[in-house]
């Protein structure tokens, strides 16, 4: 979706800021799309660009472009890592981008297709927060995908610990009846809204765009989910005020 239709649904949708998938050469060239016309800028928080893709000019001239545009901090600059990428081949991967960029805030972006269940997938996670604290980084956790619906959505949260600075999920995971895939999303969106430092909720289409989906539709949907994640935060905040069970007395994701 081009940057300007991006900036009308944002607007519609009144929320504080957007995250932009350029992780493939179309959506880079999207991204850079912003029209002709002066838009009332909603900052770029942050922006999935695949590690080889962010030694390129194109991508250099975005980044620039989107720093200079918006007043307040820069765009995150998100490093999609491969699906299959250990520990060790992270740090052969992107050490040099991380050299190269050390003026740009930058996370580690897990995909979809990263994230496993069991018991070595968080031990995985807890060495990748271990890289993240030595480099300085945050990580980003991607739940709009295809990911293993046996992932422990409240372990991998708690092993990733402070790092955890973004999270993506689909817009028809907030909801209390949430299935499937969307279920593990939302209750991973539980215990980042449960924790006491703040972490960026980004909100993807639950169906392709643009062509199954349009800009009301997108803008509608992206409202809805800003919605409850703001209610179940209020409600969290509340609980925790009051010292009370967070969940004793309120909806939950199963709807009860």
């Amino acid at each position: 979706m081009p940057a300007w239709m991006v900036q009308h649904i944002a607007a519609a949708a009144a929320v504080d800021g957007i995250d932009v998938d350029a992780g493939t050469p179309v959506s880079l060239w999207l991204a850079g799309l912003n029209g002709t016309n002066e838009l009332s800028e909603i900052p770029v928080r942050s922006i999935w660009i695949s590690p080889a893709s962010l030694r390129t000019k194109r991508t250099g001239s975005l980044l620039e472009t989107l720093t200079q545009r918006q007043a307040g901090r820069p765009p995150l600059v998100v490093i999609a890592l491969p699906g299959a990428s250990s520990v060790r081949e992270l740090s052969k991967e992107i050490q040099y981008q991380l050299l190269a960029h050390r003026e740009r805030p930058m996370a580690i972006g897990l995909p979809s297709t990263a994230l496993r269940g069991g018991r070595p997938h968080l031990v995985q996670l807890g060495a990748l927060r271990h890289f993240a604290e030595e480099w300085d980084l945050t990580v980003a956790v991607d739940l709009s995908g295809r990911f293993d619906p046996t992932w422990e959505a409240e372990a991998a949260i708690a092993r990733l610990g402070e790092r955890l600075g973004l999270l993506r999920i689909r817009t028809t995971a907030s909801s209390r009846s949430a299935v499937g895939r969307d279920r593990v999303a939302c209750r991973a969106l539980h215990a980042v809204v449960d924790r006491e430092r703040p972490v960026d909720i980004a909100v993807a289409p639950a169906r392709l765009i643009p062509l199954t989906l349009t800009p009301r539709a997108a803008a509608f949907a992206a409202e809805r989910a800003a919605g409850y994640i703001a209610e179940r935060a209020t409600i969290h905040a509340q609980a925790l005020r009051e010292d009370l069970d967070r969940y004793e007395g309120s909806p939950t994701s199963h709807g009860k």
